[in-house]
Order: C-alpha cells, then sequence, then structure tokens
C-alpha cells in the first residue's frame, strides 16, 4: 500500500499593509539582493549563512528589522517536512565596524550561534567587518545595491496607499532609508512630507516630526511628570475637540512653561505630550536658532521655525533652555543691545495667539528665575508646571518603562530606594547599563545586572548611621515644634544605612501650607528648620559633623539663601529696597560680593541656629526617641513624628511600633491648632532637608 505524505498548506495570509516606507524598501532589496546573488534557498525556508553589508548605522537598523521579518514570514508559513530532522531556529545578529580585534568571548558566542542556528544572517559595515570564523562558514556575503527610482515608487504606494509623483520620488533619491521611513508616513499629508523632505536635504532649521503613534511613549507610559502630565492629558482632550471642530483655538492653552532639574524629562515630556495628542512636535532651542550665522539669521531662523510650525499645525513648537534668551533687566555689557533683540523677537513670534493658530508653545528650563517676565504674561507663557525629581513610586515606574519587558514580576523597590535623589535620565542610564552588562556576557537582562548598574554606594558604620538619624530626628522634631509658625510639616523622614556619592544617608520631608501667606517670623522659623540637623548632633552627640553642607541643595545652602532672600529681596532686612529675585544663585552671588549683606546673613544663620539648639535640648528625650525609631525601622511618617513629640511633652513616653499610640490618641499639650493646619499641609508642594 503506498503512503501518501501531505505537505503543510503553503497559502499565505492577506498580511496587513507595510506601515513603514523605509522597512518595506529594506525587505524589497534584500529580496532583490539575495535573488540576483543566486540565494534562493533563504527565500525557501532553506538552512543558510549569509552575511550583508550595509555602510550607513541607521540603515543597518532598518535592514536588521528587515532581515528578521523575512525569516519570521517564512517559519510563520510553515516548516517542510523534510527539514524537520534541522534545527528550525533562525536569528539576525550585528558586527561592529573599525575590524577591532575580536575577544574570546566574542568567538566563543559567533562559533555557538553558527552550530546552533539553522538560518543565520549577519549584518556588519563592510565585508571586511565580518570576523574571519563567520566568513569561511557563510554561504556567501552580499552588499545591496543602491536604491532604484521604481523600488522606492512602489514601496511609497503600497505604504502610503496613493502613487508618489515622479518628482517628489526623484527628490528622495539618496536618502537613507531611516529618514525616508520617519519623513513618509501613512498618517502624514504629501504637503508635509515634501517640505520635511526639503529641510532634511538643505539643513532647514525645522526637524522631522519626533512623534510616532506606534513607538512614541505617551503620558500615560510615563511616571514622575507631576502636573506637567496632568496638563498635558487636558490638553489632549482640547486638541481632539479643536480638530473635531467642537471648541475654537480662543478657548485652548496657546503655551506653557516647563521648568525642573536637569533630567527630569522636559523633552521627553513634549514628544509624549505629541504622541499623546497625535500632533507634530518640533524641537527647537536657540543654540540651533544661533548657529545659522549672525542676529538676522538667527531671527529668519526663528521665525522660520515658527512659520513652519504654522505650516504643520496643530502642532507642538517645543523650545528648549529657554532661560538662554535672558532678561531685560538684567542685560549689560556689549552683548546687551543683541540679547535685547533675540527676546524681542522671540516675543514677536509668540504674540498674536491666534496668528499661530493650531501651534501649542511649550518652553522649557532648569532655571525659570531667570526667564524674561514679558515671556510669562498672559497669550504667552503664561502657565508655568514643574516637573520634580522622581519620588519612589515614580522611581519604580521609570525603571519599568526603561526596562520594557525584561524582568516581569521582578520587585523594583529596592533598586528605586538606591536612586533615592536622581533624575529619570540618571535612571535610564542606569538602565542602560544594565544591559550593557548582560549584553557583554552574551546573556538575557538578570535582576543582579541592574544592581551592578545602580551607583555605588558605601555602608555606613554605626557611628555614622547613629549620627545621621540624630540629625534628621533633629530637622523632624524641630519642624513639628515649629509648624504652626513657619507653615511646613515634616510629612516623612528616612535613613540608608548605604549612601552613594551623588545621594544623601537621610533626608526629612517638609510640606508647604499652599494657602499660608508667610510672615518674617516664618521664613526664620523654616531656617531654624535647617539649622535643626546639625544643632541636633551638637547637643546629643557633641559636635556637628560636615553633613550639614558642602553641596547644594545642603541645608547651609538653602538655609543661606533664604537669609539673603529675607534681606535684599523679600523686605524682611534693614533695608526695604529689592535687590534681586529669589533665584539661589543670584542670591549667593550677592552674598559673596557684599560683605555687609554677608555679616547679616551670617547673624540670622547664627540666631537660628542657637534657637535650633535651644529647641532640641528642651526636647532632647523626642529628638532620641526619634532617632531610635528610624534606626529601627528606617522611616517615620508624619503621624509618627507628631505622636513622638506630643505624648513626650506630655510626660510619657511613646511606642510607635504599638497601635494604640496612634496620631489620634496622643496629647497636643503644646501643639495646639495642629489640626486644624494637618488638612492643609497634606496638600501642598513637597521640598527636602539632608
Amino acid at each position: 500500500m503506498a503512503h501518501v505524505r501531505t505537505l503543510p498548506d503553503r497559502r499565505r495570509e492577506i498580511a496587513p499593509r507595510p506601515a513603514d516606507v523605509g522597512a518595506a524598501l529594506a525587505r524589497g532589496l534584500l529580496v532583490r539582493t539575495l535573488r540576483q546573488a543566486g540565494l534562493h534557498h533563504v527565500l525557501r525556508e532553506q538552512p543558510c549563512i549569509v552575511g550583508i553589508a550595509v555602510a550607513d548605522d541607521d540603515d543597518r537598523d532598518v535592514f536588521v528589522g528587515a532581515a528578521k521579518a523575512l525569516l519570521r514570514a517564512t517559519v510563520r508559513d510553515g516548516f517542510d517536512p523534510r527539514l524537520a530532522m534541522l534545527d528550525p531556529e533562525y536569528e539576525v545578529i550585528t558586527f561592529e565596524g573599525g575590524r577591532r580585534k575580536r575577544s574570546k568571548a566574542d568567538i566563543a558566542y559567533l562559533r555557538e550561534r553558527l552550530s546552533s542556528r539553522s538560518r543565520l544572517l549577519a549584518l556588519a559595515p563592510t565585508q571586511a567587518d565580518f570576523p574571519q570564523l563567520f566568513r569561511a562558514a557563510a554561504d556567501a556575503i552580499v552588499t545591496p545595491d543602491p536604491i532604484h527610482p521604481r523600488a522606492l515608487r512602489g514601496a511609497m504606494q503600497v505604504v502610503l496607499g496613493y502613487p508618489p509623483p515622479a518628482d517628489l520620488v526623484e527628490a528622495a533619491g539618496g536618502v537613507p532609508l531611516a529618514m525616508i521611513g520617519a519623513i513618509f508616513r501613512p498618517d502624514r499629508s504629501l504637503r508635509q512630507a515634501v517640505r520635511l523632505l526639503t529641510a532634511a536635504q538643505t539643513g532647514g532649521a525645522t526637524s522631522p516630526s519626533v512623534h510616532d503613534a506606534r513607538d512614541a511613549p505617551t503620558l500615560d507610559d510615563l511616571h514622575g511628570l507631576g502636573e506637567a502630565a496632568e496638563w498635558g492629558r487636558s490638553l489632549a482632550l482640547d486638541m481632539a475637540d479643536y480638530r473635531a471642530g467642537r471648541i475654537r483655538w480662543r478657548d485652548m492653552d496657546k503655551g506653557i512653561l516647563v521648568s525642573g532639574p536637569p533630567g527630569t524629562g522636559k523633552t521627553i515630556f513634549a514628544k509624549a505630550l505629541g504622541s499623546t495628542c497625535m500632533v507634530p512636535v518640533h524641537l527647537h532651542s536657540l543654540a540651533r536658532w544661533q548657529g545659522k550665522g549672525h542676529l538676522d539669521d538667527l531671527l529668519k531662523a526663528m521665525r522660520r521655525a515658527f512659520e513652519e510650525a504654522k505650516a504643520d499645525a496643530p502642532c507642538i513648537l517645543f523650545v528648549d533652555e529657554l532661560d538662554s534668551f535672558g532678561d531685560r533687566e538684567r542685560l549689560s555689557g556689549h552683548n546687551e543691545q543683541y540679547s535685547r533683540e533675540v527676546i524681542n523677537g522671540f516675543l514677536e513670534c509668540l504674540d498674536g495667539a491666534e496668528a499661530r493658530e493650531g501651534v501649542v508653545v511649550v518652553g522649557a528650563t532648569n532655571l525659570p528665575d531667570r526667564i524674561d517676565p514679558a515671556i510669562r504674561r498672559p497669550g504667552r507663557l503664561d502657565r508655568h508646571v514643574v516637573i520634580p525629581l522622581p519620588d519612589p513610586e515614580a522611581r519604580k515606574g521609570i525603571l519599568r518603562h526603561h526596562l520594557g519587558g525584561a524582568l516581569p514580576g521582578a520587585d523594583l523597590t529596592e533598586a528605586a530606594e538606591r536612586l533615592e535623589g536622581t533624575s529619570g535620565a540618571v535612571i535610564e542610564q542606569v538602565v542602560r547599563d544594565a544591559r550593557r552588562i548582560a549584553r557583554r556576557e552574551r546573556r538575557d537582562l538578570g535582576m543582579h545586572d541592574l544592581t551592578a548598574a545602580l551607583p555605588p554606594r558605601r555602608h555606613l558604620s554605626q557611628a555614622d548611621f547613629r549620627r545621621v538619624c540624630v540629625h534628621e530626628a533633629g530637622h523632624a522634631v524641630v519642624g513639628c515644634l515649629l509648624l504652626k509658625e513657619s507653615g511646613m510639616a515634616p510629612v516623612e523622614t528616612r535613613v540608608f544605612r548605604e549612601a552613594s556619592a551623588d545621594s544623601n544617608a537621610g533626608v526629612t520631608l517638609m510640606r508647604h501650607a499652599t494657602d499660608l501667606l508667610r510672615t518674617r517670623s516664618a521664613y526664620l522659623a523654616q531656617i531654624t528648620g535647617l539649622m535643626a540637623g546639625i544643632a541636633a548632633e551638637e547637643v546629643v552627640l557633641g559636635a556637628r559633623s560636615d553633613g550639614g553642607g558642602g553641596s547644594k541643595g545642603a541645608d547651609l545652602q538653602k538655609a543661606t539663601a533664604l537669609a539673603a532672600a529675607m534681606e535684599v529681596s523679600l523686605g524682611f532686612g534693614e533695608n526695604l529696597a529689592y535687590l534681586s529675585s529669589r533665584d539661589e544663585d543670584e542670591l549667593l552671588a550677592r552674598v559673596r560680593a557684599d560683605p555687609i549683606l554677608r555679616r547679616a546673613v551670617n547673624q540670622v544663620l547664627a540666631g537660628s541656629l542657637e534657637r535650633a539648639r535651644l529647641l532640641v535640648r528642651t526636647n532632647g528625650d523626642a529628638v532620641n526617641e526619634l532617632a531610635d525609631v528610624l534606626a529601627r525601622l528606617g522611616r517615620a511618617s508624619f503621624d509618627e513624628i507628631l505622636g513622638i513629640v506630643a505624648t513626650i511633652r506630655n510626660g510619657s513616653a511613646v511606642n510607635p511600633m504599638n497601635p494604640s499610640d496612634s496620631y489620634e490618641n496622643c496629647p497636643r499639650n503644646g501643639l495646639d491648632g495642629v489640626d486644624s493646619l494637618r488638612a492643609v499641609l497634606v496638600s501642598g508642594p513637597l521640598c527636602g532637608t539632608q
């Protein structure tokens, strides 16, 4: 009896339309090159080892994606039973250029791939960049031909859904595949694509849109953006209503100023805003406009950027480093007239919001106090939001975002705690370093790689750790005692047994009352709270350490800036004259340059330190009790801090580990009126003491 063998159904499913012209071109070029080289077996699902030489780095990445798609397609369509004895696994690998000497790990990795993969494609800049071992094993090493206009026209028609004009195909000739894919997209009009192509080829000021609804993260994907994310989501709803004709342009926000420490994600926010609103983002800065030449060239580039944004409306126009424009009140020297004309030119572009209908301007800066006030007037960038350094939950979210699908289910709490005080950019770098560690060892990313990439930390001795606990307990206890006067509450105190060069071993978070007008006594109380850490060290331990100063953001730096502001900015000193803004750098520069001001500031600091010493002496039991709690638990909440202070002042001890000793059950001797402030204080912005 004859045996009948049935081969799998070779009919292909209807494939979706490609979404990227560059990727479609790369796939077509790859298939054509393989056929011309006689490598038909690669397309017939048979075992193969083939090298592909692509010189351009960006284009090589596009070809990697095309090669993976090609191999996936052949495996998905079924595998010939006659090849069942062969390993069906496939892989696409890349080799760096420069013909560098290969390490033993590289050679071992390549040898393993050559023996374990039945279908292996590899890419490198040139044929000479392939390792000798690969060249010996390969069926062939091929170089794709340049893009033929007919292939470009076909790919554009398939992806865009319409036949492109002949002059457009000719203009796109010679443009890298990656740039073609970025410019020609199904969701972009032909007019926009032509303009962006021209700008890219001529080096014009306009950048291709960074928004890609398919790949770019949205505001919901990011963490730690705070109020900026809420504003962005609201804008996205308004933008959708505006495009649908339900609201008019005059009913929308026309611009916003975003500030925050370096690395907190101001540029990423602008890109995510564009993705959330489903509109293009135009990235600019004064430095980019200055690069065009002299003043006239700068102003032309600036106006051209706004004109191109209007032609691309609705869109986001992002202007980075807004403080580089300066403030006309502070201009001096031979560059004064130049800078004044630049600011005036920028104001002209911002003015007439109706004339730039559909263009939302987002300005970003690390130094909002150095921006000309006219830029922030109504109708310009009148709304201001701050992106803070991420809190623990936000740090975990940022880690998870950059890890992607790696380490699913892993507990990232410890890693987030070790990144205390770092920005989103630093966290991204940590994940990148962790991936590099795993990549060097040719394995998947592990939790130990992430731990190894974290900033190095030093384990504190028992004496140093005790000092940190006492220091933070001083901040917290004095902060509680001065709560009604300062309008600030110690909402949480934390200490760490390990510390890095970029982070502190302890922190006390203070929360402002958002609706409390502040008097001179309130500022003095705040300075006293800042000096309380070193006061506690002196009173409890006999001497203070250098932990209260030495860096920007330290207790002494903050206290000095506040005392200087009282003297020359707020009218709380001997003179009423306004001599400076609240900008800390400007205030500290005045302190260094003015000996009279320096003496006045020192008097305020010395008086506040003596008051802090007195409060610590009279409440030493509370400081010691809280220091013990911090040593055991590592943290204390507002309720626990307040409970310790209130109970000990009443003459009885408190045990924060005992639920019966809760905040609600604590007496209020000496702390009357705290409850009336409590509801307000838990909703204001946070600041920290070290």
